[in-house]
């Protein structure tokens, strides 16, 4: 990402002067530092919000009922945000282009916060108002991605759109299901929400986890001592077919044969996460924490295949933690760190803070898959995992809000 010099003390440069006077505020110059920042605040209101009103009473938004606000803001929202930092970013390093900065990048923003606002008063919007305002902010993300790619001549990567604006589609009748519009069960749609994420991140994450990786072993001299980790080939293609055939079935009466392709599916995730040789790369935490984050995708195929075979052992809901807090939560802090210290011009070294950032949200979605299954200290793993969640984001916002407010400490 391209970004002015620094004001010159001098007065002997004036020109140089104007020129980063013209230049945007460090928060709007990349879509990542506002949108990663809000994705982590929204991963604290979410969960505490909702949490407040179940255990206390408190007032909380209701989007039809307050569990299903918390579900649609805990992906939609969250995972929204942290998608469009995360593509927009993406996209100037595919298309060379310069990233976008400045009004786009405010306006955008502008509109993930009315969508936010909008939620909160649900319940007094009219369903029509409520759908444009949190529509607004995935058709500007998806009309400046496209944009981007075809001004760059990326064409090949516009099927990414394509999912996003299947996740934009659904968001919509999830709302509309929720608000009693229409007669659907607006349960199915936080499920279809965390599938679409589980696709992308398989999809995106295919491409980065193995190439960060093997950079990571060159460097250290690792290669080619050790066997390189695989691209993508045909058994990634195949990895990926098995997955959008078992989210197909998933949302068909077949409920067996559904439970046995995300089980399939799931074996063979873990068979493709094993040929990116994370293994080796622990003394790097930003490289494993990528392997650390995929681990939980086919970990929620296996776990949401047993439970639509054995509902009556796991319920389908408590599995897709394994997805919603394990898959995207992890992954969007993994990459959310690296983008934030890469494109701002630092060391690419994780730190103790956000080292424990990220364990103790992995270690939030470990409690909470296990609390079903202790069902005397169901209460206790609950709370133990409210509290690592809250604690990662804390300690990602303590380390990262500076760097995503503050100004780049070289060019990047």
């Amino acid at each position: 990402m391209m970004v002015s010099r620094p004001i010159p003390i001098l007065p002997t440069e004036p020109a140089d002067a104007a020129s980063s006077l013209s230049q945007p505020l460090p928060f709007w110059r990349g879509a990542f530092r506002p949108l990663f920042l809000f994705a982590g605040l929204q991963a604290i209101i979410g969960v505490v919000w909702w949490l407040s009103a179940m255990i206390h009473g408190l007032w909380a938004p209701q989007l039809g009922t307050t569990s299903l606000w918390h579900a649609h803001e805990m992906i939609f929202a969250f995972g929204g945000a942290a998608l469009g930092g995360f593509l927009l970013t993406a996209i100037a390093n595919w298309t060379g282009r310069p990233a976008l900065k400045g009004a786009p990048i405010i306006a955008l923003t502008t509109l993930w916060l009315a969508g936010r606002v909008a939620m909160i008063f649900a319940a007094q919007t009219s369903t029509a108002l409520l759908l444009v305002i949190e529509l607004s902010y995935y058709l500007a993300l998806l009309g400046l991605a496209a944009r981007e790619l075809i001004a760059g001549n990326n064409r090949r990567n516009l099927k990414i759109l394509a999912i996003i604006g299947l996740l934009a589609v659904i968001d919509a009748v999830f709302v509309l299901a929720a608000t009693d519009t229409i007669p659907l069960d607006a349960e199915i749609f936080p499920r279809a929400g965390i599938f679409i994420f589980l696709l992308l991140i398989a999809l995106i994450g295919g491409r980065i986890i193995p190439g960060f990786t093997r950079n990571w072993l060159m460097r250290n001299g690792k290669l080619p001592a050790i066997a390189e980790p695989v691209s993508f080939n045909r058994f990634d293609a195949l990895c990926m077919g098995a997955l959008v055939a078992s989210i197909a079935l998933v949302f068909t009466p077949w409920h067996q044969g559904a439970g046995v392709m995300l089980m399939a599916s799931g074996f063979l995730h873990f068979a493709r996460l094993s040929r990116w040789r994370g293994i080796h790369t622990f003394a790097d935490p930003l490289v494993i924490m990528l392997h650390a984050a995929y681990f939980w995708l086919p970990t929620s195929l296996l776990l949401v295949g047993f439970a639509m075979l054995r509902p009556d052992l796991y319920a389908v809901n408590d599995a897709l933690h394994a997805g919603g807090a394990g898959a995207m939560a992890c992954m969007i802090m993994a990459i959310g760190g690296r983008a934030a210290l890469g494109h701002t011009g630092r060391a690419l070294v994780a730190g103790k803070i956000f080292t424990a950032a990220f364990a103790l949200i992995w270690l939030a979605t470990a409690l909470r898959l296990l609390a079903p299954v202790f069902g005397g200290s169901y209460i206790m793993l609950l709370a133990a995992a409210t509290l690592c969640w809250v604690g990662g984001w804390v300690l990602f916002l303590l380390r990262y809000a500076p760097v995503l407010t503050g100004a780049p400490l070289k060019k990047a």
